[in-house]
C-alpha cells in the first residue's frame, strides 16, 4: 500500500509485521534456497532449472554458450532446451549428468504443462517430417545471388555513390538475413557459423558471436522487458507504457516521425558495440574478418575507379540504409505486439509476442528474409526459413487449441499496427505528464491554502 503525502512516498507495513521483520524473513528464504543476495541489490534467482520433469542444479553448471541459461533459473526450460539444443546428443548428454535438486513445488512458477507437451509434440512431428533438414540449393542460389549484387553495387559507386551505396545497404541487410539463417545453425552444425562470419564478418564486418550472444536471448525471452534486448529502445523510442516513461518529451513528440530516420543513425553505433565487443572478448578471427571486410571494399572501390570522397558516400549511405531496412522489417513483427512476461511458455511467447504479415508469399519472404513469418520463426528458431510455410497451420491449430492468438495481417496493416503505435504510445504518455503536472500544482495550491487557513484558526 502506498501513502502519499506532501509529495513522500512510503509503505505501509502489510499483515501486522514491520519492514524489517519481513525482510529478515525474505533473507531466512533465500538462504534456504541458496540465493543471498547483498542488501539493497536485487535478489538472485534460484540456480535451478526444469527439463522435462526433472529439477536440474546449476549452481556448479557453467554454460558453453553464456548466461542465456540464467534467464530461465527458477522456472521450466523444456522448450527452450528442446528449440537451442534439441538436434545436439551431447547436449543431451550433458543434461543427464547434472545433478537432480529437490525443490518445493510451490516455488516453480505456475506455467501450462500441455503448452510445453505441445511443443514437444510438434518438434517430434516437425523432425519426422524432414522439415529441420538444410536446403542447401535454395540457400546457395540466396546467397550467390546477394555477392552478386554487392559486386555490381560496387561497381557503379564511381558513377552514382548515393544510389549504388542504398543498393548495398539492401544487399548488406540481406547478409544479415543470410547470416541469421546461419546463427539459428539452419545449414547443419558442419557449415552454419562458417557461413555466418562470411556473410556476417566479411560481407557485413560485424561480429557473429555478438549477435547470437544477443539474439538467443531475443528468441529465449521473446519481448520481455529486460531480458529481450530488441527492447532496448530507450530514451529515444518506445511502444508501451512501461519503456514510455523513459522517453524524454521531445523524443515522445516526435518519435512517430524521427523512428525510420534514427535507425540509419542508430546502426552507426552498433558498430561501436559489435567491434568493443569483439575486442573485449579477443575474438581476432572475427576482428580479421572485419579488417578483410574495409580491405575488400577498398580495394574494390580502387579497382571500380571511385575517389575517396564517392568512395565514403557509397559506404555510409550503405551503411545506414541497412539499418533502416533491417529495423523496419524486424519492428513490423514485434515491436508493436504487446510485452510477455518473464514466466510465459515458449507457446505463449510466440504467439503473443510476435504477429505474421504476407506469410503465404515467398516474395515477402525473401524481401524481409522471411521475418513476414515470425510466429513460426519463433515457435521453430532452428528450422530453414523455405519450410516455415509448411508449418502456418499446425501454429494456427496450436493457437486454436490453447485459445492463444495467431495473428497474420497485410503488410500495409502490420506498417501502421508499428507506426500508429509509436504515435499512440507517445500522446498518452505525454496526457499523462501533463495529467500530473496539473495534479501537481493543485496540489501545491491546496497546500498553501490549507496552510493559511490552519494559520487563520490559529490566530
Amino acid at each position: 500500500l502506498r501513502v502519499v503525502s506532501q509529495g513522500i512516498c512510503t509503505r505501509v507495513p502489510l499483515c501486522g509485521h514491520s519492514a524489517s521483520d519481513r525482510a529478515s524473513t525474505d533473507v531466512n528464504t533465500q538462504k534456504e534456497q541458496g540465493v543471498v543476495t547483498s542488501p539493497g541489490k536485487k535478489a538472485a534467482k534460484p540456480a535451478w532449472t526444469k527439463i522435462h520433469g526433472r529439477v536440474i542444479d546449476l549452481a556448479a553448471f557453467r554454460h558453453p554458450g553464456g548466461n542465456i541459461v540464467e534467464l530461465f533459473y527458477g522456472m521450466d526450460a523444456t522448450s527452450a532446451f528442446e528449440q537451442f539444443h534439441g538436434h545436439h546428443k551431447g547436449a543431451w548428454k550433458m543434461v543427464r549428468s547434472l545433478p537432480t535438486k529437490d525443490v518445493d513445488v510451490a516455488d516453480i512458477p505456475k506455467q501450462n504443462d500441455e503448452h510445453i507437451m505441445e511443443m514437444t509434440r510438434l518438434m517430434t512431428s516437425w523432425r519426422e517430417r524432414g522439415l529441420f533438414k538444410p536446403r542447401p540449393v535454395s540457400s546457395a542460389i540466396y546467397g550467390l545471388a546477394v555477392v552478386a549484387a554487392i559486386v555490381m553495387s560496387v561497381m557503379c559507386a564511381p558513377h552514382a555513390p548515393v544510389l549504388a551505396g542504398i543498393a548495398v545497404g539492401t544487399c548488406w541487410a540481406q547478409c544479415g538475413f543470410l547470416q541469421h539463417m546461419g546463427g539459428h545453425r539452419e545449414w547443419g552444425r558442419k557449415w552454419s557459423f562458417f557461413f555466418q562470419h562470411f556473410f556476417e564478418g566479411l560481407c557485413k564486418g560485424g561480429s557473429s558471436s555478438w549477435w547470437r550472444n544477443r539474439h538467443n536471448k531475443h528468441h529465449a525471452k521473446t519481448n520481455v522487458i529486460g531480458e529481450d534486448g530488441d527492447l532496448r529502445t530507450t530514451p529515444f523510442f518506445a511502444w508501451d507504457p512501461m519503456l514510455a516513461k523513459k522517453v524524454p518529451d521531445w523524443s515522445l513528440k516526435t518519435q512517430a516521425f524521427t523512428f525510420l530516420p534514427a535507425l540509419g543513425a542508430y546502426v552507426f553505433m552498433f558498430a561501436f558495440t559489435v567491434r568493443k565487443y569483439a575486442v573485449v572478448k579477443q575474438l581476432w578471427h572475427e576482428v580479421a574478418l572485419m579488417i578483410g571486410h574495409y580491405a575488400v571494399f577498398a580495394f574494390g572501390l580502387k579497382l571500380a575507379g571511385a575517389t575517396l570522397s564517392s568512395g565514403l558516400a557509397f559506404y555510409c549511405t550503405g551503411y545506414a540504409w541497412q539499418g533502416i531496412y533491417l529495423g523496419f522489417f524486424f519492428g513490423l513483427s514485434h515491436f508493436a505486439v504487446e510485452r510477455v512476461p518473464s514466466t510465459a511458455t515458449w507457446l505463449e511467447s510466440s504467439m503473443i509476442g510476435t504477429i505474421d504479415w504476407g506469410g503465404s508469399s515467398a516474395f515477402c519472404g525473401y524481401l524481409s528474409g522471411f521475418l513476414n513469418i515470425q510466429i513460426e520463426h519463433h515457435m521453430a528458431p532452428q528450422m530453414p526459413m523455405e519450410n516455415l510455410r509448411q508449418i502456418r497451420g499446425d501454429c494456427r491449430a496450436a493457437a486454436e487449441k490453447f485459445g492463444l492468438p495467431y495473428r497474420e495481417v497485410s503488410f500495409i496493416a502490420a506498417a501502421k499496427l508499428m507506426m500508429v503505435g509509436l504515435y499512440r504510445t507517445g500522446r498518452d504518455e505525454l496526457k499523462l505528464r501533463s495529467d500530473r503536472r496539473k495534479y501537481t500544482r493543485a496540489q501545491a495550491v491546496m497546500g498553501a491554502a490549507s496552510a493559511v487557513v490552519e494559520n487563520l484558526k490559529a490566530d
